[in-house]
């Protein structure tokens, strides 16, 4: 496999001292594989660039492309990338740039290199204990788990690699694994990793940039949310929210204190940037920023005008739901070309609401960055609405998914009655709703898309998405038709990966001319 077989280790070397973070990612130099494992410093490097590489801006696009751009939630901003409307627009090749994993895979050989060598080093290096040990092995199983989830969720199918790239003498041309086996790994390894990793490191950027308990739970969750196991998704959201010290931060100051100064009371993990040292571009590029406020992507105009569409405003029963939900306001904003609006999450530092009830948005400069957020508190329980609603063992299971979503809700609908249990009281309705809600609260963070994959999954019927998407192509037969064969709601095997591995095989889709032409 081309991006495996020619992967070269290159270690990021942190200085240790006593002014130097451990999140600070520098990449200081590069020295021989064989001299290397001798230190703890040294083992702790390989391990930090894994989490750098989760920064590189080929992850963070991989992120929002693979898990939002073909969802409602965007269309065209006033320009874009031509391989980015492509994706969009269900017109995705196999030589379509963002179809290419090798990223993801250079993050899973430093896992697996460092799962490979870093135990050897305690009997080299009397300060670093089999603890120490332990705890950093959970971080890099996390990371990898992380890793392999976003390319399951994408391919379905892709190679399923263990062990690392370290001689040339390997034979990389691996076979895909099947879905339930990249799974099966990546709740083994997540399962492992929980019994050793970190409640705390007791600093608040290492608390959200590094896999903690409750970092390794949320991804846990998701796995099991994806995987239909609800009752265990369940169970491990509830131990994240029996934890008190995250709490909702209040809803006029989201935009500030998540998505603009990051590591909020609310964030369970989040990638981190600097200006100096990772700049996030990805945010840059898709939403905009001072002075060039529209980036290549906008909200769709059709789910603010339409009730039967639109996340807000929307008729149900006697009552509408969110009819005046600051987030409609706080997350996107003007008219960029007739088709959608500028987005603000990411791009704005604050929002203030005038006198006369129009918005002004302080748009964040250049010259800063902000993390990008993975999991927050409101994604989990949302989750768990989501599992709770699936199982319907009784009618409390549903009482309790109102409560969750009423929770969310009412953060940004402070002045609006609590949404009630009547209008919802079918599974069909409720499962409508925590869509909804989760549309209206995780819009733009690389969410929307995997949301409906669930739907789709669970009904076994790709033309389940068809009802979210059609308004968004307009009802182009040949996109709708793309769109109702499973196996092209994922992405293809890049041709560059197949030219080199023989025993890559396409997805089926990806070779039928009738889809292709």
């Amino acid at each position: 496999m081309k991006t495996i077989r020619h992967i070269v280790l290159i270690l990021s070397l942190l200085s240790i001292g006593a002014c130097t973070e451990w999140l600070d990612l520098r990449p200081e130099s590069e020295i021989v594989l064989e001299d290397y494992w001798q230190t703890e410093a040294q083992a702790s490097s390989v391990l930090s660039a894994g989490y750098r590489a989760l920064t590189l801006p080929a992850s963070v696009e991989r992120m929002f492309v693979w898990g939002e751009l073909r969802s409602d939630n965007v269309v065209e901003g006033d320009v874009i990338l031509l391989d980015l409307l492509r994706i969009m627009t269900v017109n995705i090749t196999p030589t379509n740039p963002f179809a290419n994993w090798g990223v993801f895979y250079e993050i899973i050989n430093y896992c697996n290199t460092f799962l490979y060598f870093a135990p050897d080093v305690v009997n080299k290096d009397q300060n670093f204990t089999e603890s120490k040990l332990h705890q950093m092995e959970a971080e890099a199983l996390a990371i990898r788990a992380f890793a392999y989830f976003y390319l399951v969720r994408a391919f379905r199918e892709v190679p399923l690699v263990l062990e690392p790239s370290i001689d040339d003498l390997q034979n990389y041309d691996q076979a895909k694994a099947t879905e339930r086996e990249i799974l099966d790994q990546i709740l083994k390894d997540l399962l492992q990793s929980k019994q050793m990793v970190r409640a705390d490191y007791g600093k608040g950027a290492y608390n959200k940039g590094r896999f903690t308990r409750n970092a390794v739970n949320a991804l846990l969750a998701d796995v099991y949310l994806w995987d239909q196991q609800y009752a265990n998704c369940v169970e491990v959201t509830n131990e994240i929210l029996a934890d008190k010290s995250l709490q909702l931060v209040d809803g006029e100051k989201v935009i500030n204190e998540v998505f603009y100064l990051g590591n909020s009371r609310e964030s369970i993990f989040e990638l981190q940037f600097d200006k100096d040292i990772q700049y996030n571009s990805t945010v840059d590029m898709l939403f905009g920023y001072a002075g060039v406020p529209n980036g290549q992507l906008s909200y769709p105009v059709y789910l603010t005008s339409d009730g039967n569409f639109s996340p807000f405003n929307y008729a149900a029963s006697a009552i509408k739901e969110s009819t005046e939900d600051i987030r409609e306001d706080h997350f996107y904003g003007k008219s960029v070309n007739g088709t959608g609006y500028s987005i603000y999450k990411y791009a704005l530092i604050q929002i203030t609401e005038n006198a006369d009830g129009t918005f002004t948005p302080r748009y964040r400069t250049s010259a800063t960055t902000t993390n990008w957020v993975v999991y927050r508190l409101s994604d989990i329980m949302l989750m768990k609405a989501e599992a709770l609603v699936q199982l319907n063992r009784n009618e409390q299971d549903l009482r309790n998914a109102l409560q969750l979503v009423n929770t969310t809700y009412l953060r940004s609908n402070e002045t609006a009655d609590s949404l009630n249990f009547i209008a919802y009281a079918n599974q069909g309705d409720m499962e409508k709703l925590v869509l909804r809600e989760r549309q209206r609260e995780l819009m733009f963070e690389g969410k929307r898309w995997f949301d409906l994959m669930r739907v789709v999954r669970r009904k076994n019927d790709p033309t389940a998405i068809l009802a979210y998407l059609s308004p968004k192509l307009s009802g182009d037969n040949m996109q709708l038709k793309k769109l109702s064969v499973m196996d092209g709601l994922y992405f293809p095997v890049l041709k560059s990966e197949l030219d080199i591995n023989a025993n890559l095989i396409q997805n089926p889709f990806y070779e039928n001319e009738n889809f292709m032409n």
